[in-house]
């Protein structure tokens, strides 16, 4: 019985301490940057700490890039890049010095950074930066309108169709229906081609017109009479 528990309490440690190593492995970041500074009046002592200093501030840098998931030299990145900056001890959970070398005119030094992303993303959110990508990375927006429905049933129909297409349909607003026609605000995977290729499909769906804008398309259905 004790050898059970024992067991049972060895694979249990071993378990916690596997969660908490992915947990923490998912809250940092850890890179391989360098860092130089130029020697000025022969103060090397100085010019080393700077290096070091440009260093975690490359790392911070760039692991701010990987969340915000675009290039460090994008026009978008430069705001918060001023902001970010200004307190790289913040975020820097550890460093080491892999390697440093003095040079006739500069001090340049390798770091092993660990860079803290739990606070890092936290700040890129309360400061809004982060919002600003994802915004941009929105589904496209179908306005869909169809005609010709006969009866409530018809809207009712339609509207449990869109639900059924999981793979295109990522989203369906508030949606109404009037007289004889519906209109629908749909959140797209893919493009809106593949949706109208859908509703044809059906056999009940005529595609009428549609209009592509910057960040919405517009499109008109027809419903088939339904043969007698």
């Amino acid at each position: 019985m004790r050898r059970f528990l024992f067991i049972s309490f060895f694979v249990l440690t071993l378990f916690l301490s596997v969660c908490v190593y992915a947990q923490d492995d998912s809250a940092i970041l850890s890179l391989d940057v360098e860092g130089s500074a130029d020697i000025s009046q022969n103060d090397v002592a100085r010019a080393r700490e700077e290096a070091i200093q440009d260093a975690m501030e490359k790392a911070i840098l760039e692991a701010t890039a990987k969340l915000m998931s675009i290039p460090v030299n994008d026009d978008r990145f430069q705001p918060a890049k001023s902001i970010i900056i200004d307190e790289p001890d913040k975020y820097v959970n550890n460093y080491k010095i892999v390697a440093e070398m003095k040079k006739p005119a500069s001090y340049e030094v390798n770091v092993h950074v660990v860079v803290d992303l739990v606070s890092l993303k936290n700040d890129l959110n309360k400061m809004g930066f982060l919002q600003v990508v994802q915004t941009e990375k929105t589904s496209p927006i179908v306005l869909l309108d169809v005609k010709g429905l006969k009866k409530y049933s018809d809207f009712l129909r339609l509207k449990e169709f869109l639900k059924s297409r999981t793979k295109i349909v990522k989203n369906i607003y508030p949606c109404r229906f009037e007289w004889q026609q519906a209109h629908f605000e749909i959140e797209i995977i893919g493009d809106a081609q593949s949706l109208a290729d859908e509703l044809t499909q059906t056999g009940r769906y005529a595609f009428e017109s549609g209009k592509i804008g910057k960040n919405q398309i517009e499109m008109t259905c027809l419903q088939k009479k339904e043969e007698e």
